[in-house]
C-alpha cells in the first residue's frame, strides 16, 4: 500500500499564505481511517460537532479519496493491461514514463516478444524518428487514454510535453501513484450538503504546500476530490455531490464505495438512511438550527445498532471545542 506524506498546507487569507490550523489534518484522518475500515456486517459512525463546520466535509472527503487510491486493486494492472490492448492503433495516449513526467503517445500494434506481450506507444513523429516505447503489463498504468483529445506527434518531446503532472495532487498523494485518480470515474464517497458551500470550499479556495518556508505548488481540494458536479465531461470523477435539494438517485446510492459525508444537520436527517451499508461521517454545526434533532437521531442509532468491536476512534486529538461520537453500527 503506497503511504501518504504529512501534509503541509497553506491558505489565502488577503493576498498572504497561512498554515490551515491542526484541525484540518484531523478531518482528513477521519477520511483516512475508513478507507480500511471493513464494512461487511457493520460500518463506522462517526458525528463530529464543532463550533463551525467550514471545511470539515471536504477535507474528511480527501482523507477518503487519498486513502483510496493507495489501496489499489492488484488485478487493476491486468485489466487495464488488457483495455490497452483494445485500443485502435493510432489512438492518442497519455505516457507517464515517471512521476512528475508526461508524454503524448500514440498506440501501435501490440507485439510478442519472448513469449511476452507489448503495448507499444510512439511518442516521436516518423519525421522525428518515430521513438516508440515497449510497455509490459507491470507498466500498463503508465498509459491511460486521452479521452476527447487528438494530436499530432511532435518529432521531439521533453518528459513533461503535456502539463498533466500536478505537483499539488503528487504532494497530498505521497507515494501513491496519481494516475491511480485518473484510471476511471467512480464515487468512492459521497459528500451531502450545500451546493454553493461545497463547491466554494473546494473548487473556489486556492491551497497551496510550502517546503522550506517557500510555496511548493498551488491547487484546490477538487483536484483531488474530482467531484461529479463539478468537473468537465473530459475528467473522470472521484466523489459526488449531493445538493440538500436533490434526492439521490438509486444507481448514485449504490455506487458509493467507501462512505457517506454529510455536511451539516439537514442533508443528514434527509437522505441518512439512504445508504445501509456503507460508513457515514457526519459534521454538526452547533449553530445549525436543526442539531438537536440530528444529535437525537445519532443517538437513537448509538443506543439501538452499537455493536461493541474495540477503539473505533479516529487517531489524533480532535479540533478544541469539538465533541466527537464514533462508534460501529450494525447492517440491518
Amino acid at each position: 500500500m503506497g503511504s501518504t506524506k504529512p501534509f503541509v498546507l497553506h491558505f489565502e487569507d488577503s493576498g498572504k499564505w497561512s498554515s490551515l490550523p491542526e484541525w484540518a489534518e484531523y478531518f482528513i484522518s477521519v477520511g483516512r481511517q475508513l478507507a480500511t475500515a471493513p464494512q461487511q456486517e457493520s460500518r463506522l459512525v462517526t458525528a463530529i460537532i464543532v463550533p463551525t463546520r467550514a471545511y470539515g466535509a471536504a477535507f474528511v472527503s480527501v482523507g477518503m479519496v487519498i486513502s483510496e487510491a493507495s489501496l489499489r486493486d492488484p488485478d487493476s494492472q491486468a485489466s487495464h493491461f488488457e483495455r490497452l490492448f483494445e485500443l485502435v492503433p493510432g489512438t492518442p495516449v497519455v505516457f507517464r514514463p515517471g512521476k512528475g513526467k508526461a508524454l503524448k503517445g500514440l498506440i501501435q500494434m501490440p507485439e510478442e516478444l519472448d513469449g511476452k506481450l507489448w503495448i507499444r506507444v510512439q511518442v516521436h513523429s516518423a519525421a522525428g524518428g518515430g521513438l516508440t516505447h515497449f510497455v509490459d503489463e507491470s507498466r500498463a498504468l503508465q498509459v491511460q487514454p486521452a479521452r476527447g483529445v487528438g494530436w499530432k506527434l511532435p518529432k521531439k518531446q521533453r518528459k513533461d510535453s503535456i502539463r498533466t503532472a500536478n505537483r499539488f495532487v503528487d504532494s497530498l498523494l505521497g507515494e501513491t501513484d496519481p494516475v491511480q485518480l485518473g484510471l476511471q470515474s467512480k464515487i468512492v464517497c459521497a459528500l451531502v450538503g450545500r451546493r454553493n458551500t461545497l463547491e466554494q470550499e473546494i473548487r473556489k479556495t486556492p491551497l497551496s504546500i510550502h517546503v522550506n518556508g517557500t510555496m511548493y505548488a498551488e491547487g484546490q481540494l477538487q483536484d483531488v476530490l474530482r467531484v461529479n458536479r463539478f468537473i468537465n465531461p473530459q475528467q473522470s470523477h472521484r466523489s459526488a455531490l449531493v445538493p440538500l435539494g436533490s434526492e439521490p438517485s438509486s444507481d448514485l446510492i449504490s455506487s458509493v464505495e467507501m462512505g457517506v459525508v454529510f455536511d451539516g444537520a439537514i442533508g443528514f436527517l434527509k437522505w441518512g438512511a439512504a445508504w445501509r451499508t456503507r460508513h457515514q461521517v457526519i459534521v454538526l454545526d452547533r449553530t445549525d438550527p436543526y442539531f438537536d434533532d440530528a444529535i437525537s437521531s445519532v443517538n437513537a442509532r448509538f443506543s439501538q445498532n452499537r455493536i461493541d468491536d474495540g477503539c473505533v476512534m479516529p487517531e489524533g486529538d480532535a479540533p478544541p471545542g469539538s465533541e466527537i461520537l464514533a462508534f460501529r453500527e450494525a447492517i440491518e
